[in-house]
């Protein structure tokens, strides 16, 4: 009990209350580093949102990308993000995301309207009633589910606890599917090589198509901080692709003389591989078309599977057992 005020204490909106439980806690550590803590029996977490099970077979670096970085901005402290650039705050946020650290497997999910390879992505919508999320999330190692679904349960509890309106996407997706296109310079055409193409997963069987209940590309809306406009043509594609039932994202960010197209799609409609496949690849023809910088992406999951939950400023409260030995024996004998 004795740490977990102290925790919240430093967590506390006001500085003054985080100077002093921090100073508190400086002076206690050694004692409480004494306290006897035994690992506790814990009954399995039902995850608050869907979550998938579906091994991967290849190695996966995930990777972090989000829009809507001024939701970010507008809830951290006003000191402390003030005078930080758009530049320094995606680099740090996608820092914190991940960790604080290099690109890794923080999961090994994958699935960002389906599944992405790697990861996937989770939409909140705040509101004044509460939280509306959707999600697609694929798990890709069946060790690391409690730990996963732990972690997708938290940002559900701490989404809830949040009073503003506003809208926050993130998504994780595989680098390694990741295609790069190089140019000279600004003002020259990117280019994509023969033997690219945007690769994707085929469901063995055809998965159950609702109509009423489909995910667009579209309904979100335009994004603000998407400054990329893309060239008709590709829209048209992602039009067309909108009508073919399927789960997946595409992202492309370019850069005076690079280009990145980050992607994950799995085709829930085997009798469509062909359109799908040739739909795909004109998306790479048009490449050539892309005028100016910066980012714009569109994410599809399978179904609306919307999930609202009540605002709630806290959890209820559950200490670590004052006498963790006899808690573990009335459990084992009760």
């Amino acid at each position: 009990m004795e740490f977990a005020r102290t925790l919240d204490g430093m967590l506390d909106p006001d500085p003054q209350v985080r100077r002093k439980a921090g100073d508190y806690f400086l002076n206690n550590m050694q004692r409480m580093a004494r306290v006897v803590m035994l690992d506790l029996p814990a009954a399995l977490n039902v995850p608050l949102v869907p979550v998938w099970v579906r091994p991967a077979h290849q190695e996966i670096d995930t990777v972090v990308y989000s829009s809507r970085k001024a939701f970010l901005r507008e809830a951290n402290a006003q000191e402390t993000l003030n005078d930080v650039n758009d530049v320094q705050l995606d680099r740090y946020y996608k820092q914190f995301m991940q960790g604080m650290g290099r690109p890794k497997r923080p999961f090994g999910i994958g699935e960002p309207t389906g599944e992405i390879s790697c990861g996937r992505r989770l939409g909140g919508s705040l509101g004044a009633g509460g939280v509306y999320i959707d999600s697609s999330l694929n798990l890709h190692d069946p060790t690391l589910k409690p730990a996963f679904v732990e972690a997708v349960n938290n940002m559900v509890h701490l989404a809830r606890a949040i009073h503003r309106q506003g809208v926050f996407k993130s998504c994780l997706f595989n680098a390694r599917q990741t295609l790069h296109l190089e140019r000279a310079s600004a003002d020259d055409a990117f280019v994509s090589e023969p033997n690219m193409a945007i690769n994707y997963e085929l469901s063995a069987v055809p998965e159950l198509e609702d109509r009423t209940r489909q995910h667009s590309y579209f309904e979100d809306g335009p994004d603000p901080e998407e400054l990329l406009v893309l060239p008709e043509s590709i829209m048209r594609v992602l039009q067309q692709l909108n009508d073919i039932h399927h789960t997946g994202m595409i992202i492309f960010e370019a850069l005076p003389q690079h280009l990145k197209i980050h992607s994950y799609y799995r085709l829930l409609d085997p009798a469509k591989e062909h359109e799908f496949r040739t739909l795909l690849a004109n998306i790479l023809a048009s490449v050539n078309q892309i005028e100016g910088l910066g980012v714009s992406g569109f994410m599809k999951m399978p179904y609306k599977d919307t999930r609202y939950f009540a605002h709630m400023a806290s959890q209820p409260e559950r200490y670590y057992p004052r006498d963790p030995r006899e808690y573990v024996r009335k459990l084992t004998n009760p």
